[in-house]
């Protein structure tokens, strides 16, 4: 039975964007972080057009990492603080940080918790640790936005890249969840929906189970040991 074969597993760790958070229309979203942006941005002195400003900004959060980050900056403040500067623009850092949040707030709203994501990782957490796993640049907001889900008190553990300097698909930003939860690699699924999430998890050790909530959605040569298409599958198997 499938049961069976997850029987040795006690602790069960998530993805957070495309994973418990579902993406709506991502070009608008992208638009609307731009257009925040932008509006702001006028006022110190900036000319280009909104189509012109977008277009420089994009890739900007995908871009190689900088050699060194600022004290004080997340990886997000210092990629958008280069950007900045960039443009010629002399941003005071707070009001960088105020406008960020702002521009944040609006690609958020593109964004959806999965309605079965809390019914489901609250069954999972009486019976299995649970654990949250994000690639994430600005940590704030993810705690805040956790916060404002409600979300934290389902997790025993929280590890954001920004936090620990390491990103999927490198296999050490799992390292912080096993330590909370005392388990063993071999004891935990991870699931998630992109390439990065299944061979971060499977170069840990650990073994990746895929959400792709379209059928036949991301198949792939190097894709998980179990695809699934809701989160409430999860529960027959490991609940």
């Amino acid at each position: 039975m499938e049961r069976d074969r997850w029987s040795h597993i006690r602790g069960v760790f998530f993805d957070l964007y495309g994973t418990l958070l579902i993406y709506g229309d991502m070009d608008a979203a992208d638009r609307a972080w731009c257009e925040a942006q932008h509006a702001a941005l006028q006022d110190y002195g900036l000319k280009v057009s909104v189509d012109e400003f977008r277009e420089q900004a994009h890739g900007m959060f995908d871009a190689p990492a900088p050699a060194v980050v600022e004290r004080g900056f997340t990886l997000a403040e210092q990629r958008l603080f280069a950007f900045y500067e960039e443009l010629g623009l002399s941003v005071p850092v707070d009001t960088m940080r105020e406008l960020d949040e702002v521009a944040q707030r609006d690609w958020q709203r593109y964004i959806s918790l999965d309605p079965d994501a809390k019914d489901v990782l609250g069954a999972l957490r009486q019976v299995k640790s649970v654990a949250l796993i994000s690639n994430y640049d600005h940590p704030p907001h993810v705690r805040q936005l956790l916060s404002d889900l409600d979300l934290n008190p389902l997790f025993d553990c929280t590890v954001i890249s920004g936090e620990v300097g390491v990103k999927k698909p490198d296999p050490r930003i799992f390292g912080p969840a096993l330590d909370a939860t005392g388990l063993e690699a071999a004891e935990v699924v991870y699931v998630g929906d992109a390439i990065v999430d299944i061979d971060g998890a499977r170069a840990a050790g650990i073994a990746p189970i895929r959400i792709g909530r379209e059928p036949g959605a991301w198949a792939h040569p190097r894709d998980a040991d179990l695809v699934i298409e809701s989160l409430r599958e999860l529960l027959p198997l490991l609940g």
